[in-house]
């Protein structure tokens, strides 16, 4: 058989992988995410990139990779809508995750579809990613080297399995590092677009009541932290705590595994994302919404002195315009 005639074969026998790529105002890095697909040793897969509403010429720059790249522009509606649309034109029985400005590394789908392959049972498998940050006057820097250790398994064992649980206290699943089977998907439906940050979480937490999720032990991701990143801008939605609380309202604590979080934890997680969120704005956003936060948070531990401490300084700089520096 000749050559071309085994990578048909190969292909053939291979799931088609979707990867859905939202982009907004991504033009300086696109293109090193797209060829961090493009260069996959996986053989069967279907870039799908979705421009929302970007202004810089994104889409024109994703179009330079010709055929291999199928685009779509639309209205700016936030990831949730840019990722839900490229399901619905998305013809894989895999679908993958990368936005616009990450970058995966090499045999990251070929690592995951073999481990669905040998997993029936597991619906979702993910990874490590690595933080990749960017230099003071905005610039990269080659990405940080993946220090992984192979004598400490395959699998993250404590992130592995019915993970509802781990999720209560840390959105551990990264969605670019995620590859999901597609009933998976068609059960539990697409992402909140009511909400612009907060999404991915609360589309694992939903999945994570109904399939496994196995965190292999590899880094498949750098992760690029610059002044646009979405963690590095202050909203006034505090989406993480809103999705907690309604899945702790709809599902409570237990798992479907049967296995409940400790309530003491919980509180310090509730009041943690009140808090960290409440800092945040007080230092770099908004002191009314810091204001809010920082009471939500005493709501859930009101012993905590320095809650008290920075709600009283939210007050004062929200009232009076200054605060501590």
């Amino acid at each position: 058989m000749s050559v071309e005639a085994q990578a048909g074969v190969v292909a053939e026998a291979a799931p088609l992988v979707s990867v859905i790529m939202p982009a907004y105002n991504a033009r300086a890095y696109i293109g090193q995410a797209i060829r961090s697909v493009l260069e996959q040793d996986y053989p069967n897969l279907e870039l799908i990139v979705v421009d929302d509403g970007s202004r810089d010429g994104t889409p024109d720059e994703a179009r330079t990779f010709g055929e291999r790249v199928r685009v779509f522009e639309r209205r700016n509606g936030g990831p949730a809508a840019a990722r839900n649309f490229g399901f619905t034109v998305a013809r894989g029985e895999l679908i993958a995750f990368l936005d616009a400005d990450d970058v995966w590394l090499p045999g990251k789908l070929s690592a995951q579809v073999d481990y669905l392959r040998a997993q029936p049972e597991v619906g979702v498998v993910f990874g490590k990613f690595v933080r990749w940050h960017a230099r003071a006057d905005g610039g990269f820097d080659p990405p940080p080297p993946a220090r992984d250790d192979p004598a400490q398994g395959a699998l993250v064992r404590e992130h592995s399995g019915w993970i509802y649980g781990e999720l209560l206290f840390d959105n551990i699943v990264h969605i670019i590092t995620a590859l999901i089977r597609r009933p998976v998907l068609d059960a539990v439906g697409g992402f909140d677009e009511t909400l612009r940050t907060g999404e991915d979480y609360d589309f694992w937490l939903r999945i994570s009541r109904r399939f496994r999720a196995d965190k292999l032990n590899r880094t498949l991701a750098w992760y690029r932290m610059h002044a646009q990143s979405t963690t590095c801008v202050p909203r006034p939605e505090n989406n993480e705590y809103r999705v907690l609380c309604r899945m702790l309202e709809q599902y409570g604590a237990v798992g479907p595994d049967g296995r409940r979080a400790d309530a003491r934890r919980l509180r310090e997680r509730l009041f943690g994302l009140c808090f960290s969120h409440g800092y945040f704005h007080y230092w770099e956003g908004d002191a009314g919404v810091a204001r809010q936060a920082f009471a939500e948070a005493i709501g859930h531990a009101a012993g905590r002195p320095r809650a008290w401490i920075y709600w009283l300084l939210a007050v004062v700089k929200q009232r009076f315009g200054f605060g501590l520096r």
